[in-house]
């Protein structure tokens, strides 16, 4: 009788000893808790296809925890890559997915807790690399709808290619690619072609103001030669005429009070008013 009674007793020892090591998890609210069972004499042990939700939960001591957040995650990644036409690029992209909820048990029995490192980020990486490949560096930089193309397209890789084919248990929310510029050596140099074209330009329109302006000078000249020889007229008397027009100019455009000394009108003085009017 003795063995028997042993046994049952043992096995009681064992119960209640486990009873005293189980504990109890916290989910938290956003979260569901993997229980991943590791059993010690009997059962069998794996990924309990159920997952906990928010609150707390009693475990056995053999039994871990898993903390999966079902909200939605942004995915960072640096790129430093070269463009259609070989000119290097700097951008940041960012892919913002959420686990499937109800499917984290799915998610870790397939990819564990490092799913993203694991599965995803390289072939992210590898979508993005390949539809920025496509632009040439002045689109990239300058047209605004081409990073709306470029976030577009890495979507639908990302999908198709990655999420619906390999069935990951994830919801893709959306993908940003941040503002592409090349490193600052090309940008600096950039500037300086800039600057450098705006010079050149300006010194062109200057050049060509100036044409235009001799080009007025001359034909004024022309004009007033002609206006002289049909008033027939020598070049002395042209000049006396010329300077009776201005006079009349000024005395029109003058104030009120103007007094002009008509000898002196070769030497050009006008003289003010004597005294202030009263």
């Amino acid at each position: 009788m003795r063995g028997p009674v042993t046994r049952v007793l043992g096995a009681v020892a064992v119960c209640g000893a486990m009873a005293v090591l189980a504990g109890c998890a916290a989910v938290e609210a956003g979260h569901e808790g993997v229980f991943v069972e590791q059993p010690w004499f009997f059962g069998h042990g794996g990924v309990d296809p159920v997952p906990s939700k928010t609150g707390r939960v009693w475990i056995a001591p053999t039994t871990k925890v898993i903390d999966v957040d079902v909200r939605p995650i942004q995915y960072s990644e640096h790129f430093d890559i070269i463009s259609a036409e070989n000119a290097p690029v700097s951008f940041d992209a960012f892919m913002i997915a959420n686990v499937v909820e109800g499917r984290s048990p799915e998610l870790i029995s397939r990819y564990g807790p490092t799913w993203y490192l694991n599965n995803v980020k390289e072939a992210f990486r590898t979508f993005v690399r390949e539809e920025v490949q496509k632009y040439p560096l002045f689109q990239l930089t300058t047209d605004p709808t081409t990073r709306t193309k470029l976030q577009e397209a890495i979507a639908r890789e990302v999908q198709i290619k990655l999420i619906e084919k390999q069935n990951i248990p994830i919801r893709l929310n959306r993908v940003v690619v941040g503002s592409i510029l090349p490193p600052k050596g090309v940008v600096e140099q950039t500037t300086q072609t800039i600057v450098q074209e705006q010079r050149k330009i300006t010194m062109v329109e200057f050049q060509k103001a100036e044409e235009a302006r001799e080009k007025a000078e001359k034909q004024r000249g022309i004009a007033d030669r002609a206006y002289r020889e049909s008033l027939g007229l020598t070049a002395p008397e042209f000049v006396d005429l010329r300077r009776i027009e201005v006079q009349k100019e000024i005395v029109q455009h003058a104030p009120s009070s103007l007094t002009v000394i008509m000898g002196l009108e070769r030497f050009g003085i006008n003289m003010p008013p004597l005294a202030a009017e009263k």
